[in-house]
């Protein structure tokens, strides 16, 4: 039979005989139009290697999830423990959300400077009320003799086993949250406070909440006929620190800036990132000529410590102005604030690098 010739066979129901197996072509994928205007070649169903991939008309396979390798992960986090520790969560006033832990052999909650739970308020006892573990893990609260009484779940009580989320009053005013935690959980109760009321970049507290301390010394310093005063700083051409050095630097003399006054202010004093490179500090039961020693230690330390930043040293001075309550004017917080603000002023236009407390 020649070529020409060859017919081939038939197959169907008819001639009794099978068709042959074929391989089965894979379902085609749409051809994406490139950029040039011409038609892509068919691509197969079955997805290949990413590298391999066309990188135009296919944003349907883009991928945006970093591929983290199993070395580059590091050991797992430590294996959390059981709620092994009892928190008091502070509920009420300029310091609603302070974490307050519970020492393992308990606590004594009161006015004392030495309480283990130490509480500022004129309502509540020295010695309050007692917080005693049970060997249930849960802790007995007793009420001390106080004055104004001690309440659970909104009940005066002289003894009561608490349970998790009870809801603790001391006198009139202040309020804690009980609550059985794990280590994680209270260092996530303890940074949510923080995050709360500090300044995120340098550390100091923020605004609201000197102001809302400030309320709170002075009501303070009313009641217990004592002195208070207030500093009110900036950075000297704090402008041409970020001009000459730029934003980064500016950001980093901040930081130095309120690191190096810290040191010079006691643990009681309120340190507050005011606005910008403003700063202002609360000096309890500090009178005039206190204040000023305490501004000058702050100022002659930046003075004399400069800044730093990518290795180029930058000089650093600050000016202020003081104010208090024993002087012979309007004690508002306002009222401080302009005395301080005035005097803040005119240190600049004396020639800055100065603090001022009189008018």
């Amino acid at each position: 039979m020649s070529l020409g010739s060859y017919a081939p066979p038939s197959f169907g129901p008819e001639s009794g005989a099978r068709a042959p197996m074929l391989p089965v072509a894979p379902p085609s994928v749409p051809r994406p139009i490139s950029n040039s205007g011409t038609t892509a070649p068919e691509m197969p169903a079955v997805r290949g290697p990413i590298s391999e991939l066309p990188g135009d008309g296919y944003d349907e396979w883009d991928e945006t999830t970093d591929i983290v390798r199993l070395t580059e992960v590091g050991e797992p986090p430590d294996v959390v423990d059981g709620r092994d520790r009892a928190v008091l969560l502070r509920a009420d006033g300029v310091t609603a959300g302070q974490v307050c832990s519970v020492a393992p052999a308990g606590a004594i909650i009161g006015r004392a400077p030495d309480a283990g739970v130490c509480v500022d308020d004129p309502g509540v006892s020295r010695a309050h009320a007692r917080l005693t573990p049970t060997p249930s893990g849960r802790h007995l609260l007793e009420d001390l003799g106080s004055r104004n009484g001690t309440f659970v779940r909104g009940k005066r009580v002289q003894r009561a086993l608490l349970e998790d989320g009870d809801m603790v009053q001391l006198g009139p005013r202040v309020s804690f949250r009980y609550v059985v935690v794990d280590r994680s959980g209270e260092a996530l109760f303890r940074q949510l406070y923080q995050s709360s009321v500090r300044d995120a970049l340098t550390g100091a507290y923020n605004r609201r909440h000197f102001d809302e301390r400030f309320a709170a010394e002075l009501a303070f310093a009313e009641r217990h006929k004592s002195d208070l005063s207030l500093l009110i700083f900036d950075v000297d051409h704090f402008k041409k620190v970020n001009d000459v050095y730029g934003h980064p630097a500016g950001d980093a003399v901040l930081s130095h800036v309120v690191r190096l006054a810290q040191r010079q202010l006691r643990a009681e004093d309120v340190f507050a990132r005011y606005g910008g490179e403003e700063f202002a500090v609360l000096l309890r039961g500090i009178g005039p000529s206190g204040a000023v020693r305490a501004a000058e230690r702050i100022r002659t330390t930046i003075e004399v410590i400069p800044g730093a930043h990518e290795g180029r040293v930058i000089p650093v001075t600050i000016s202020g102005g003081i104010a208090s309550v024993s002087e012979p004017a309007e004690r508002s917080a306002e009222a401080l604030v302009s005395r301080a603000d005035a005097r803040l002023y005119r240190a600049k236009h004396e020639g800055r690098n100065r603090m001022l407390w009189r008018d």
